[in-house]
């Protein structure tokens, strides 16, 4: 069973002024001063939002290390980035709810808000749901304790289980939950009252052990000799929120001395969201919404979901489940959820269904997209009450996806956008039905949650590359319904195998490929299957490894900075290879991939 259970909430946002330096300190948020608390007093809102402002610090001095170091050798990881800016989005709200309100819990609040709509990247979304735990945890108080911290911190942990889907242990969950068992450990060993310096030590203290343990509960980190990226992100922001209450603060940047780990190097987050219908892709998709009038008892739910079926996907807030599953059978489903609230928005898709190949609408569509001309949206949608919205790398796939009709937000490997940003670009589009695609596994949260926050309809269709998205889009039927276009264009993501060339960062042995640094390596389906020194001579590998055989196309979408006698030779020597195929090229100026090449 698969379950993810996403509570939400919505907070403006304002920017951030920047760290406090010093010990365990509060804010005159009128006067923008340092206010110096004792150090074992308990911790008021402003307190609480001055130590998160130093934590976001203190990753953001760490940020390059954690993009840098990928259990992939690529250089354009981004794990340190979407946390980063998760956090400067919930310290932005903190602020924000700090000049007019002190109380801890209501600071809290404001924190998590903002870093749900500001989430960005898989390890931003999970990253928020601790968060959002911290805050539920400590929602009722004015100032915090240790005690409090240990159980906010236990909150943290459950919450960031409970929205992950199957979680996996060897990631960033593994180091918030051995982090909150030391902090409630260290909370019941206290004599009397324990203060936030004695519980923050103690947590900090078992997020790093976690840490160097990841590589042996994971075989991918071991094989790359490198801890997780995710976990390293919360060691950073637990030592910051340590070094704040030590007084540490305004000290040297380096971490501490026994912040070292036995493992090199992390790993980018683990992708732990798999494509909606992953490997189970039998029996019935089913989708609705169930509008409830009381609390709904979580647990519950998720167990008996997992009853019906596999893949099960939740996500929820006060008044309202949103549901994805897999099952034999949806009627049993459906009578259950009806028993929880009133149901909307049902869809039942059966997913044995064979759908042809849409190869001349997707060739069309190379074709039209050469021009690198937004132009106007077809006629063909106009009418319609269904717009697409696709999060897009490069200049060039921009203008391929605009002429098949899409909106498009600027977005991919290494900039992915954030759950605002996905929101707004839903919320301007003039149709009540929306489809997004991420085109990338690391934008699925986020766009999941984007889809919560908004009035419209929407269903993201989980495309993990852009030529999944191009094939997707192809397979729109205009003026169809939401409802009758979502599964279809589902079904047309296994159409197409995408192959994407990119340049080693470090040495590496990753799915029995040797790598050197700087060489060039070739992904097929996100799997490293080529590597060598020449990117023309690698991508050809790369593409002789998809069954060409059944093949009918080949796009060829060229990077930002690739030379025309590159495109050119590898174009070429791809016609020469399978001369029986259609091989097209598109300048579609995307970063770090020189090539993405699409095989139909």
């Amino acid at each position: 069973m698969r379950l993810s259970i996403l509570p939400y909430g919505m907070m403006v946002a304002h920017r951030s002024r920047g760290p406090v330096a010093g010990g365990l300190k509060g804010r005159d948020v009128s006067r923008n001063e340092p206010v110096m608390v004792a150090k074992t007093a308990p911790a008021d809102g402003p307190a609480l939002l001055a130590a998160t402002r130093v934590a976001t610090d203190w990753l953001a001095r760490h940020r390059d290390r954690i993009n840098a170091l990928n259990v992939f050798p690529v250089p354009d990881g981004d794990t340190g980035t979407n946390m980063l800016l998760t956090l400067r989005e919930a310290v932005a709200a903190g602020e924000a709810a700090a000049r007019t309100d002190t109380r801890a819990g209501i600071v809290a609040a404001a924190i998590a808000h903002g870093a749900f709509i500001g989430a960005r990247g898989n390890s931003g979304v999970i990253l928020c749901q601790m968060i959002g735990g911290f805050a539920a945890a400590i929602a009722d108080r004015s100032t915090i304790t240790g005690s409090d911290v240990a159980a906010a911190l236990a909150g943290a942990q459950a919450r960031a289980y409970r929205a992950v889907l199957d979680p996996v242990e060897g990631t960033m969950l593994t180091v918030v939950r051995v982090a909150a068992e030391h902090a409630a450990s260290a909370a019941a060993a206290a004599d009397g009252v324990p203060d936030l310096e004695t519980v923050l030590t103690a947590a900090l203290r078992g997020a790093r052990t976690a840490l160097a343990t990841t590589p042996d509960l994971l075989d991918i980190l071991k094989a790359a000799n490198v801890v997780d990226a995710g976990g390293q992100g919360v060691v950073h922001f637990l030592e910051g929120l340590t070094r704040f209450a030590t007084g540490k603060a305004g000290l040297a940047t380096e971490p501490d001395a026994d912040a070292a780990h036995p493992i090199a190097g992390e790993m980018a987050f683990l992708d732990l969201i798999p494509a909606a219908h992953g490997d189970d892709a039998y029996g019935y998709c089913v989708n609705f919404v169930v509008f409830t009038e009381d609390a709904v008892d979580f647990e519950a739910v998720r167990a008996r979901l997992g009853d019906f079926g596999q893949s099960a996907e939740v996500m929820s807030d006060e008044r309202a489940l949103r549901v994805h599953l897999h099952t034999e059978n949806p009627g049993p489903v459906l009578d259950y959820a009806a028993g929880l609230g009133q149901l909307d928005r049902i869809q039942i898709d059966n997913m044995t269904r064979q759908t042809k190949r849409l190869i001349e609408a997707r060739a069309a569509s190379c074709h039209v997209a050469q021009a690198n001309s937004p132009g106007p949206t077809p006629a063909a949608l106009e009418s319609s009450d269904l717009e697409v919205l696709a999060i897009v790398p490069g200049p060039g796939l921009g203008a391929a996806f605009r002429s098949l009709g899409a909106a498009v937000v600027t977005g991919g490997q290494a900039m992915n956008p954030s759950t605002a940003e996905i929101l707004a670009g839903i919320d301007s589009l003039a149709a009540s039905q929306v489809i997004v695609l991420p085109n990338n596994p690391n934008i699925f949260l986020a766009a999941e949650q984007a889809a919560t926050l908004t009035e419209k309809h929407v269903q993201v269709v989980p495309s993990r590359s852009v030529p999944q998205g191009l094939a997707a889009l192809a397979a729109l039927t205009p003026r169809g319904s939401l409802d009758d276009n979502a599964p279809k264009m589902t079904r047309a993501l296994a159409h197409v195998r995408t192959v994407e060339v990119t340049h080693a960062s470090r040495d590496a042995v990753i799915d029995d490929v040797e790598v050197r640094a700087r060489q060039a390596i070739g992904f097929l389906d996100e799997t490293l299957v080529a590597a060598g020194i020449d990117q023309v001579d690698v991508a050809i590998a790369a593409v002789n490894a998809t069954r060409l055989d059944d093949a009918e196309l080949i796009t060829i979408f060229t990077g930002a900075g690739v030379s025309p006698e590159a495109a050119t030779a590898l174009r070429d020597a791809l016609r020469a290879t399978a001369p029986r195929l259609t091989v097209e090229m598109v300048e579609g100026g995307q970063p770090h991939f020189p090539f993405v090449i699409s095989v139909e």
